[in-house]
């Protein structure tokens, strides 16, 4: 008997311990798999914050040689790239998992940037140069780049002398979410130097948004220009609660993501907002969802989530956000122009009501071409105009409108369209004329009231997508 108790102790025992070696053997298995995850996330980081760097030293570099250029060929080209390598920046800088209040201003800085460069290239390309008050906007903004460029370039060789990580080996990014609300709820500069010491921001990073957010307006002709936010919200409806807001920020997450409510903030201005942040889960960077707090309606979505290997085609993006805006309450809604990088897709659609193309109810939808998932909305220019309209019944026949245009053009669609003014401060029903010039297309549009020829945009096809210019 003493014997049996005895094997059979042993066996327990043997049990025991090879369960405790799976047990340890798993634990190291997930420790090693976990610390991988932590490495590929933070070079991910990494990569994207050098890049940054790179992008805006480069941006400046080419705002320099604008100002110097002679010719309106070499200033289209120079602001062309401007354009190019600030929404690299910004895309970049949006990528890093920081706290809200630093990125805004300096993401908007750089989309500002962008949206300028795009507007000067426009406007040369239909024959308008740069005029003294753009000219001086340019300089003032190429400071600003400077100034920027320098913080920068301070911030990228403390990071390297001090060996900074956004996150240690082996923590997900909720350490970062829970470390963001202690601060949020301690509040004050100090909670905010203190995360910098923890290493959770670059150091002198946290000095970037201050100094972005000394700028002054910025006034140009663009869809995107701080004087056009000036008006008052279209779209309205009656107050939400910060509870309602959350409930509503979920409701706007695409199909199959989930996600927990981390902290709702308001954020005031223009168009005051309920500020909602969102964690998808242990090791993913937070979601951002911005609605009104006057009709909860949706301003904008970020997932900045990495991009997985591409699979799919614009064609199928445009497809994946059209059906999301069509979920999402966006009804009667066309896809316009396109453009695809770094494993996304940026599409902007319209409204259409009964086929009129309005150019001013616009939002922009990013696609991750790996699954086809909307990460992002921008849908303040819609807030901003969206309403009932009336006089979109032209007085001038399509006939006697394509009159205006050049015969050479090989007109190949016409159809009608409400755009907005040159100056941004109204709204024109006219004939939107699709046709070519030689090797160029070309969009012609003709006044749907008086027949004369509005505004004419050149259409840039690459391989990435299409602009107008």
């Amino acid at each position: 008997m003493r014997r049996r108790r005895a094997v059979g102790g042993a066996i327990a025992g043997l049990v025991v311990a090879g369960v405790l070696a799976v047990w340890g053997a798993w634990t190291v298995h997930l420790t090693r798999q976990n610390r991988a995850l932590a490495h590929e996330l933070e070079a991910e980081r990494q990569r994207n914050f050098s890049e940054m760097i790179s992008h805006v030293e480069a941006m400046r570099g080419l705002m320099g040689k604008s100002l110097a250029a002679g010719s309106t060929r070499q200033n289209a080209l120079y602001m062309g790239e401007v354009y190019r390598r600030a929404s690299l920046a910004a895309s970049n800088f949006m990528a890093l998992p920081l706290p809200e209040e630093l990125g805004a201003a300096t993401g908007k800085f750089l989309n500002q940037i962008g949206d300028f460069s795009y507007s000067v290239v426009r406007n040369e390309a239909a024959g308008r140069t740069m005029d003294e008050d753009q000219r001086a906007e340019l300089t003032r903004l190429y400071q600003a780049a400077s100034d920027l460029t320098a913080r920068l370039r301070e911030t990228g060789r403390a990071a390297v002398n001090e060996g900074f990580r956004f996150a240690s080996a082996g923590a997900g990014l909720s350490d970062l979410f829970t470390a963001w609300r202690q601060r949020t709820e301690a509040g004050g500069a100090a909670a905010l130097q203190d995360q910098a010491a923890k290493h959770l921001i670059p150091p002198g990073l946290d000095q970037v948004g201050p100094q972005m957010d000394q700028m002054p307006v910025l006034v140009y002709d663009g869809p995107f220009s701080d004087h056009l936010e000036q008006r008052t919200p279209a779209m309205g409806g009656p107050a939400i609660t910060a509870e309602e807001a959350k409930q509503r920020a979920l409701a706007y997450l695409p199909e199959g993501v989930a996600a927990d409510v981390l902290q709702v903030g308001e954020r005031n201005g223009r168009l005051p907002v309920w500020a909602v942040r969102l964690s998808p889960g242990e090791g993913r960077p937070a979601i951002t969802v911005d609605v009104t707090r006057e009709g909860g309606h949706l301003v904008s979505f970020i997932n900045a989530r990495p991009a997985g290997e591409p699979r799919l085609t614009l064609e199928d993006a445009r497809e994946a956000g059209l059906a999301y805006l069509a979920a999402h309450g966006w009804s009667e809604m066309e896809p316009t122009y396109g453009e695809v990088a770094d494993g996304f897709a940026t599409v902007q659609y319209v409204a259409a009501p009964g086929g009129v193309l309005v150019y001013p109810d616009q939002v922009k939808v990013r696609i991750a071409l790996d699954n086809g998932e909307v990460v992002g909305v921008d849908a303040r220019s819609y807030v901003m105009s969206h309403r009932q309209r009336g006089g979109l019944t032209p007085a001038v026949t399509k006939e006697q409108a394509q009159a205006a245009v050049n015969p050479q053009l090989v007109v190949e669609e016409a159809r009608l369209a409400l755009i907005p003014t040159e100056a941004g401060d109204g709204e024109v029903l006219a004939w939107e004329f699709r046709g070519t010039l030689g090797d160029e297309t070309y969009l012609v549009y003709v006044n749907a009231q008086t027949g004369l020829e509005e505004r004419i945009l050149q259409m840039l096809i690459t391989e990435s997508g299409t602009l107008a210019l």
